[in-house]
């Protein structure tokens, strides 16, 4: 029995049937699938360009001068360009099911559903996560707020210019606003070393932004770090007299009275030595790391503990073992395979390749802590806690070593850091300056760093062979997109988003902001490295 079409809508006099869903996406460069969710090919170019305009203005009309002007922005208009424009919408037409670009004389406009343009939906889940917040449903907020946030892949309506201004501002805004709102729900989750991260990204990206600024000050006394809320005071201070020539408001400056009138908070207690342990020495120049330490306190169950080679991984796992209170601590290298003992109590897990090399030395023992160190994220592994090690804080790093050079070139790599401090300890001619210059030059800086980087190729050598070209390339760049990526592989934007995604599971590379991705500046000596030695031939695309 065939159902009678639906009626809902009534065009040019006629009755229409309901439309097939689409889905138009331009939170970054346009994309559109159709109702089986598939892309479609929108030709690209000139057509995208109308396109994006029209959905700028979605179900409004648009004169024909406007969309010539966004289309041959900033230059000569052809003579043809009225029918130029035909073409280009006829080109969409071909490509959008059903009526969705209407027309009438000297005007178009795209027929769009509710809930069917990215921009709007980022919008709905923004306001849903305030309500979720208001009532303190912290757990379900973060949902949705990640659900709004992984709609951005990019600047919104790439491609046009001051028609599009307005709405840039406005969604960038949004942007913002949403992980501020994520930081918040974590604050209230009590994740304060997830929220700090976002915050400080925020405040980097944005230094007269006063929210953020007593956000992270927050974030940072919850945990506290009161030197570093001061910290973040002082330079939120700094931007705003140095810029804008005000001093903070009245919310950051009574925030940081409080924090001033507070005493100092009490330090970790003493490790108390365990009965029975094979574990290795903890290293002695460990510094950093409290809010995740504070975190595992009185920790059970399984912990996962990745980052990029040299981070110091195993060191804050000694950290913790050291403090956690267990009788009885095994460390065992799984590389080696070894097997565990049958007393439970604190195991170190290191060097991990993947979850089924571990999953039968798991004790079952519920009150047991384990901890699994690995490179990569594993995250086919039942556990109770998952952290990622970044690197260390400014004023962390500086315990290391007062040489700014040094603390320049590592960017907070704990690893990396004392590897040069001690070559320079070793070469007592040296002199700073001497130092300095070596560290100029990538070549030289590459031999100092010698150590260190020929742990990240074990990390390289498990990439196939296109994510190793991949690699190679974007070391010389600090900052990429998925764009930049399918050029350089030759591929589509969805393929390079996986090669992206197998450097970032290895800690290769970190994604700041959505879409946005980075190579830490001893990963970028490390690729580069390899570029030189793989030479011109190997990188180009088949």
């Amino acid at each position: 029995m065939s159902s009678s079409p639906r009626i809902v809508c009534v065009m040019n006099g006629h009755a229409a049937h309901t439309p097939d869903r689409l889905s138009f996406r331009v939170l970054g460069p346009l994309e559109v699938d159709g109702p089986d969710e598939r892309p479609l090919d929108l030709c690209g170019g000139k057509p995208a360009t109308v396109l994006t305009l029209l959905l700028l203005h979605r179900n409004a009309w648009v004169s024909t001068e406007q969309l010539v002007d966004a289309v041959w922005a900033g230059r000569d208009v052809p003579a043809s360009a009225q029918n130029n424009l035909k073409t280009y919408v006829w080109q969409l037409r071909r490509s959008l099911p059903e009526e969705r670009i209407e027309s009438r004389p000297g005007a178009y406009r795209v027929h769009v559903l509710p809930g069917e343009l990215d921009a709007d939906v980022a919008a709905a889940l923004c306001d849903e996560a305030r309500e979720l917040l208001s009532r303190r449903d912290a757990a379900e907020a973060v949902n949705v707020v990640q659900r709004a946030l992984v709609l951005w892949r990019g600047a919104p309506y790439d491609g046009l210019t001051a028609d599009a201004t307005s709405a840039v501002d406005r969604l960038t805004e949004l942007h913002r606003a949403l992980r501020e709102d994520l930081a918040d729900a974590q604050l209230l989750l009590d994740r304060p070393a997830e929220a700090i991260a976002v915050l400080r990204a925020l405040t980097e990206e944005e230094p007269l932004r006063e929210l953020a600024w007593a956000r992270l000050m927050a974030a940072y006394r919850q945990v506290g770090r009161r030197h570093d809320a001061l910290a973040a005071y002082q330079r939120a201070r700094t931007a705003l007299v140095r810029d804008l020539g005000i001093e903070p408001g009245a919310e950051l400056t009574a925030l940081h009275q409080q924090i001033l009138s507070e005493e100092s908070p009490a330090v970790l207690p003493t490790p108390v030595p365990p009965v029975s342990s094979n574990l290795p020495p903890r290293v002695r120049t460990f510094v950093g790391r409290g809010p995740e330490l504070r975190a595992l306190r009185g920790a059970t169950g399984v912990v996962t503990i990745d980052g990029m080679p040299g981070i110091g991984k195993t060191a804050f796992a000694l950290e913790v073992a050291a403090a956690s209170g267990f009788e009885t601590q095994q460390y065992v290298d799984v590389q080696r395979g070894v097997s565990l003992p049958s007393a439970t109590g604190l195991v170190i897990l290191d060097n991990v390749e993947h979850a089924d090399q571990i999953r039968h030395l798991l004790p079952n023992d519920p009150a047991a802590l384990v901890l699994v160190i690995s490179r990569r994220r594993l995250s086919d592994l039942d556990r109770t806690a998952a952290m990622t090690l970044a690197v260390l804080a400014p004023d962390e790093a500086a315990k290391l070593t007062d040489l700014e050079q040094i603390l320049s070139c590592c960017g907070g790599h704990p690893g990396a850091i004392r590897q040069l401090v001690e070559r320079l300890r070793n070469r007592q001619p040296w002199t700073v300056a001497r130092m300095a210059a070596r560290l100029e030059d990538q070549s030289a800086r590459c031999q100092a760093l010698g150590e260190v980087l020929a742990r990240f190729d074990a990390a390289y050598e498990a990439l196939p062979g296109p994510v190793q070209r991949l690699y190679r390339q974007i070391g010389m760049t600090p900052r990429f997109d998925l764009r930049q990526a399918a050029r350089l592989t030759g591929t589509s934007t969805s393929d390079a988003e996986l090669m992206v995604d197998q450097l970032m599971d290895l800690n290769l590379v970190t994604e700041p902001a959505p879409g946005r991705f980075e190579l830490h500046p001893i990963v970028r000596d490390h690729a580069g490295q390899l570029l030189v030695i793989a030479g011109p031939k190997a990188e180009l695309v088949a």
